[in-house]
Formats: C-alpha cells, structure tokens, sequence
C-alpha cells in the first residue's frame, strides 16, 4: 500500500511503561481465491457474488510498479500510476482482478454501485488513495468506510510510531492475526505484497472496521468519523479540477528574484527572503503543472491534529503574500470564460472561541453585528468604540488574534512588531493583555479552566475536542496550554468547512462550477462567468450555513468576490 499523506508531527514520547508484549500472532485464515483475467470470469464471479445481496465488501488497490524515471514524490500517486490489481472480499470468498487483462469493469460497478439491490459497504484501508484510483477507473462507489480514517481519529493525535496507522500493524494489534509473510522476528512489516497477501488485507477489512467501530461510538467519534468519509469526493473532484497557472507570468516573478539578487545590494533581511523564494517556489512551473496549464496538489484532510488541511505537491497554502512576492498570485488563475470565487470567513476563530468558550460579552458583540477590534480598542483606550481611531484597532486587531490561543505578554510584544508594525513596552503589552480579558471575561474564564489542567496533566492524560468529537490527548507531562486552547477552535472551525464544502461539490455543479482549492477556511471556485454572481452569492451562504451547524449561537459570516485571479481579495 502507499505512504498515507504526508507524515503528522511527531509526538512526544509516551512516558508510560511499554506494554506487555503482545501474543503470537496466527496466520489470516485463508479464503478460497478466484483470479479473474478475462471479461467473461469477472461478469460471470461479480453476478455471483451481486445475486448474495453483500452487504459488506473489502477493496484493496495495487498499483503498477513506477517506472524509474518518475519522481520519488509521484511513486505511490494513483494520479500518476496505471493501477495494476484489485482484491475484492466479500461473502467468504476474494476475488484477485488482473485488471491489465480486464477491458469491461461495468460488473464491477454495477456490483459496488447495488444496481440490483442496495449498495453494499465497501471498506478501504485508504479510501482516499483508493477512491483515487478507482476513480481512473470510472468507479464510484456510493457508500464506503475508512480503517485509517477510524484508526487516526482514534490514535487522538498522539500516534507513537510511524507505523502505527499501517493495515499489517492494525490487523495485528485489533484481530491479533498476522498478514501472508507479514510476520517476521516477531514484528509487523507494514508492507503488503502480492496476491497473498492483497488477497488476506481485502478479507481482513470488514472485520478490523467492526473491531474499530465502538471504539469510535464510546468516545464520541462517530459523527466527525462520518464527516470525514463524506468530504472525500468533494476533496477528489477538487484534485482533480487543480487551478490554473499563468506559467509565462509566474516565469517570469521567479526570475526577477534572481535577477534582484544578482544585480543589487539587497539587506541580509532581504537576501534570506530571496534564497527562500527562489528555493521554494522558482521550479513549481516545471515540477507541478500538468500539459493542461493547471497545478494538481494534493489534499490531506486528516493530516493535523486539528482536522485542518494540509497541501502537498506543492504546497499551495504557503503561496507568499503580496508583500512579500508582488504579483505572484496573480499568476493563479480561472479557465478562459469563467471566474474565480474567493470566500472565507470573517473573524472565524473569535466566533468559535465565543461559542466555544463560552463567551456572552463577545457573543454579543457578533449578535449586534459590532466589530470585536473596536470593542477591546474601547476597553483599552477607555473611549466610546465610535471613537476608536485606525491605530487603535489595529492595535486590538493584534490583541484579539495574540492574547485568544494563550500568548504572554511578553510573546506578544514580538508578535505585534512582526506581524502588526506595532511596537509595545513592556507596560503597554501588559496593559493589552488586561484589557483583552477585562473584555471578554468569558475567553478568561476559559484560559483559566484550561490553564487549571495542567495540575493535573503531570499524572495523567488530557484530552480536548471540538464540536463534532474530534479529540486531541496529551500524554501525561506533556501538556501543551496554547494547544489544548488553539485545536478545539482551530478544529471546530475545520468541521464546519469541511461541511461546507461537502455542500459545495454538489450545489456548484449544478451551475457548471466546482472548487478548486482550500487553503485553512478559505475556499476557491471557478464557475462560468454568467453565472459568477450567483456562484458568489451560492458560495457565501453556503458557508455560512455550513459553519452554523457547529457554531449554532454565534452569527456566523462569509465573504466572497468574483476575482479573475487569486490576488483580487
């Protein structure tokens, strides 16, 4: 099987005793195996297999070997891979599809899509990968689970071992079996081979997911384990869309930085920056832009504890800001004849926060439709917020987004000067802090119940969620306070995203848009130009729809603008 996504941040080391080692393992039973090579075998097994109602299946995808001269990023890519074999388990039995041979699948997708009954269950290991490469295929099925969805949620952010999300690993530790040649000196190897042992993890998914399911019941994961299988055709039509690229122009913004750095005197501030962005970003052209002008980069929804996206190939939530490389995101844009909507939310983690916290003094400020900048400027300057000048809420601007996830006073006079321009003594860092909580005494309320677990985290473990259940746990002695504030915001957030972009799959294509990327709550369309002012206006409610499930007190808002690139908000 593949690498899954890019690798999570390391976790800090268990400081528990190791467990007991585990028992022996036993073989996998092994089931009969049929290997289908022609069209009329596999029309003749699926019809077999359909006429038995399944109402579970397991699906394993292989794909081809890389040639050597692909990339090492694109190796295990199903974008990028013909794929080679599918192993299907359903009913007792496991069918090993040789799909080099195969020149019909149209059984197989009537089989998974239930064209003669209800669809069946179908379980991946990776439905992201797998659906992926289905996809390629031109099968969709309808209704399927995730053993890495259930086994990252579960893992709570604080996986302990890079092979821990492994099918080999899990099929060891929840059915205490081992995979065909998997079980080596006593240890798991998370490979899987050929045909035994695709043939063994295809009839071994079924049963790890009912292992997994009431774990995921008992600790309140259910909903957000939902969310995250229905968000992947969403997350996969947007992979496949990409977003367009001027290359000339991009071309040429990466050779003024040389050409800058060559024929001036540029500060050792600016130099630093000029190395980066020639580093980062001068070979993206060349490395990430399909024939069709559009850059592909994949999306890792499960990739941080938060639940908040991650990019890879590239990274198109680093894209510098104008400041810092002028007319880069001008570069990105719509297809000929159609718009860019750009959307996000106004404020999103104070009115989480608010709702999260709770908070009625900044509850109120939202409900009334005032600005929370003003109202801590007014606290702060001890002045009607009518009054409060430009400088003033940019200052409190700083304080709101500072002081919210825990930063000291101290932490914050840096973070105003690099973030704000704004610079702060002692004394007056302090007296922002003050007036940030004599505002919000609810977010003080907060920080205080947050801050007493640490007491409690030297003896044992904390665990904190967002709205929809989705736990992050710190290991004894390794409590983080700005974490445990930051991830139920941060991910609460996420979950009301992700709804909406589920939303968004379905509601755009229905007037000849889609998404093309997401960058945090951000969202990017692209959507014919007649109908861009009803694709905005569709956008915006949407989202804030779609926020409003799981911040149900706050009001929640969305902005969005029709844009011809990416630099237009």
């Amino acid at each position: 099987m593949p690498p899954q996504g890019p690798p999570r941040r390391p976790a800090p080391a268990d400081p528990r005793p190791p467990a007991p080692s585990a028992p022996a393992l036993t073989p996998w039973p092994t089931a009969p195996t049929e290997h289908l090579r022609d069209d009329l075998a596999l029309a003749r097994a699926l019809a077999e297999l359909a006429a038995q109602h399944p109402a579970t299946l397991g699906l394993v995808v292989l794909l081809a070997a890389p040639h050597p001269d692909l990339p090492r990023e694109a190796a295990h890519d199903p974008r990028k891979l013909r794929t080679e074999l599918l192993a299907l388990a359903g009913e007792g039995r496991v069918f090993i599809l040789h799909l080099a041979c195969l020149a019909d699948l149209r059984p197989l997708q009537d089989l998974l899509t239930g064209a003669a009954s209800t669809p069946p269950y179908v379980v991946f290991h990776d439905a992201h990968f797998s659906l992926a490469a289905l996809a390629s295929l031109g099968i969709s099925p309808p209704r399927y689970g995730c053993t890495l969805t259930a086994a990252t949620l579960l893992a709570e952010g604080a996986s302990l071992r890079h092979d821990a999300s492994e099918l080999a690993t899990l099929v060891a530790e929840q059915l205490h079996h081992g995979l065909p040649g998997q079980v080596q000196q006593g240890q798991v190897s998370p490979a899987i081979a050929r045909y035994p042992v695709a043939a063994a993890a295809a009839a071994a998914l079924v049963p790890l997911l009912r292992a997994l399911t009431p774990a995921l019941r008992e600790r309140g994961l259910s909903r957000v384990y939902e969310l995250e299988c229905r968000l992947l055709p969403s997350v996969l039509a947007m992979e496949a869309a990409g977003v367009g690229l001027d290359v000339p122009g991009f071309q040429r913004i990466a050779a003024s930085w040389q050409h800058e750095k060559d024929t001036t005197a540029p500060t050792p501030e600016r130099l630093a920056q000029l190395d980066k962005l020639i580093s980062n970003y001068t070979r993206w052209p060349v490395d990430f832009v399909d024939d069709d002008g559009r850059m592909r980069p994949h999306l890792h929804p499960l990739a941080t504890d938060s639940g908040r996206f991650a990019c890879t190939r590239p990274n198109l939530q680093q894209v510098p800001a104008e400041h810092t490389a002028p007319g880069l995101r001008a570069c990105f844009i719509p297809a000929p004849g159609n718009r860019l909507i750009i959307a996000d939310y106004a404020q999103i983690e104070l009115r989480v926060a608010a709702q999260l916290a709770p908070c009625s003094a900044m509850r109120q400020v939202f409900r009334d439709g005032r600005d929370p900048h003003r109202a801590t400027a007014a606290t702060l300057a001890g002045k009607p917020e009518s009054a409060i000048s430009s400088h003033e809420r940019k200052l409190a601007k700083a304080v709101n987004f500072g002081f919210l996830f825990g930063m000291g006073a101290r932490r914050f006079q840096e973070y105003a000067l690099g973030s704000y321009g704004l610079e702060l003594d002692a004394q007056a860092a302090q007296a922002a802090r003050d007036a940030f909580f004599a505002t919000f005494p609810g977010i003080a309320a907060w920080h205080r119940r947050i801050g007493a677990l640490e007491h409690r985290s030297q003896r044992e473990d904390i665990t904190v969620h967002t709205a929809l259940g989705r736990r992050k746990r710190f290991p004894a002695g390794h409590f983080s306070f700005n974490a445990a504030l930051n991830i139920p915001v941060q991910g609460t957030a996420a979950e009301g995203f992700k709804r909406a972009m589920i939303d968004l799959h379905v509601a755009l294509a229905a007037i000849g848009g889609r998404g093309v990327l997401c960058v945090h709550d951000e969202y990017l369309a692209e959507v014919p130009e007649a109908a861009a002012e009803a694709a905005r206006e569709l956008v915006q409610r949407t989202m804030e729809a779609a926020m409003a499930t799981v911040v149900p007190d706050v009001p929640i808002v969305a902005e969005a603008l029709i844009a011809s690139s990416w630099s237009d908000k």
